[in-house]
């Protein structure tokens, strides 16, 4: 698998976004974006398991752009949908979509709402409990308003600083853990200010109420892109490049789907379906060449 990370000049995106139409997390309820119907000539019908026919359950975020947003008309849009919706046609099944926020995805698919969830960073500790696919490459800057002061280039030059970060995230884990470290070396802790969503990171440090926020460079990158839409204040990418991360599908230990998913996922790749669909997004240095099933966590 290619293990490039997004250049933050690289990316454009073709979907609009406003912050404010996302409100401060997503929907519970569920709604569906695919409402396809059955397809017994697919190609991966035949594998799909007889409970799942009628359909299949996904639960993502509608507030991290380009990846998924929400459109005026209240549909979930973006690359995570566009690469659902081509998966939807190789099994043959409707793939619904549910929003919510990230932090309880996973609670969510702890509870069987759902019946696997989308945007998942592959750790160690997340494989240990959850079947996992990959299907794209990602990794974490900071992202603050250009007057402010750098952060620096090296991880514990974050010491000190107060850092906005998503609840249930990977990065809020890491900035944990590198606290702890600023603290056994004699430097000041990092102060957390964790929240429900990305765009309530923004909005946190256009206010002042944090120095920066970690965010995955796939939507920094479409953010720091879309100038009339950056809450009246210039920003800028500073810090390290931290959690060099594979990003894909998390499953329940005992579910039948996950090497369904391998496949079809892997079948999109090999016909040039996905990167397509990344392309359009403006996510080609997040492309992989292929999905697998529990692999190795990057960090």
């Amino acid at each position: 698998m290619s293990h490039k990370l997004v250049p933050l000049a690289a990316t454009t995106a073709v979907a609009l976004f406003a912050l404010t139409a996302c409100g401060t997390g997503g929907s519970s309820d569920a709604s569906a974006s695919d409402k396809g119907t059955t397809d017994t000539s697919a190609p991966l019908y035949k594998d799909v398991p007889e409970k799942f026919r009628d359909g299949i359950t996904i639960a993502i975020q509608q507030n991290a752009p380009p990846l998924s947003f929400k459109a005026e008309d209240g549909s979930t849009q973006g690359q995570e949908p566009e690469l659902l919706k081509a998966l939807s046609k190789q099994l043959g099944v409707p793939i619904k979509i549910t929003p919510t926020s990230f932090e309880n995805e996973l609670l969510g698919l702890d509870g069987k709402k759902f019946d696997f969830v989308g945007q998942t960073a592959i750790t160690a500790e997340r494989e240990q409990k959850y079947n996992q696919v990959s299907n794209f490459v990602d990794g974490y800057s900071f992202v603050a308003l250009d007057d402010s002061a750098d952060l620096g280039t090296d991880e514990m030059d974050l010491c000190g600083h107060t850092l906005a970060t998503q609840s249930g995230d990977q990065s809020s884990v890491f900035l944990q853990d590198l606290s702890k470290k600023c603290a056994s070396a004699g430097k000041k802790e990092i102060k957390l200010v964790q929240l429900p969503s990305l765009s309530d990171e923004y909005v946190t440090v256009a206010s002042g109420r944090a120095e920066a926020a970690i965010e995955p460079l796939s939507v920094m990158a479409y953010f720091l892109s879309q100038k009339d839409q950056q809450l009246g204040k210039s920003w800028k990418k500073t810090g390290p490049t931290v959690l060099p991360v594979l990003v894909g599908y998390s499953f329940l230990k005992d579910s039948p789907l996950p090497e369904l998913i391998q496949k079809g996922v892997q079948a999109l790749i090999d016909d040039g379906t996905y990167a397509e669909i990344m392309k359009k997004h403006g996510l080609e240095a997040n492309i992989a060449t292929e999905a697998h099933l529990n692999p190795a966590p990057l960090s």
